[in-house]
Order: structure tokens, then C-alpha cells, then sequence
């Protein structure tokens, strides 16, 4: 019994690290001119993460793969 208990919680954490696994979509020139705020002052967040990210090579939309399915 405790070891189905413990297969069943080691199942139920993977599903849900795997569902909450950051998604991150590159933010084209012509979106980034549609921000009424600038997205340099946004600080949307997705649960534990930024939505909007800059890196070396431009700006991302990043969210996790549960709210990607569910919001796009």
C-alpha cells in the first residue's frame, strides 16, 4: 500500500512539473510596437516566472505550458 502511495506522488509530481515547464516564444518587431506600456516597465507574471523576458538576442513571451494551453 505505501508503495503505490509513493508511485501515485511520484507520478502526480511529474505530471505537474512537466505542466508547469516554462514555454518561451520570441516576441517579433511589429509586436513589440503594440505594447500601450513599453514592455521595458511590464512585470507580468505567470505563476513563478516573468512573462515577458529580455535576452542576448531580443524580447520573449515565456509562460507556463498549463496557462500556454488553456490562454495561449
Amino acid at each position: 500500500m505505501v508503495k503505490r502511495v509513493g508511485v501515485v506522488a511520484a507520478t502526480l509530481g511529474i505530471v505537474l512539473l512537466w505542466a508547469l515547464r516554462p514555454v518561451c516564444v520570441p516576441l517579433s518587431a511589429h509586436d513589440l510596437t503594440q505594447f500601450n506600456v513599453p514592455i521595458e516597465g511590464r512585470d507580468d507574471r505567470d505563476l513563478y516566472l516573468r512573462v515577458f523576458q529580455h535576452r542576448d538576442d531580443g524580447w520573449y513571451q515565456c509562460k507556463t505550458w498549463l496557462s500556454r494551453q488553456f490562454f495561449f
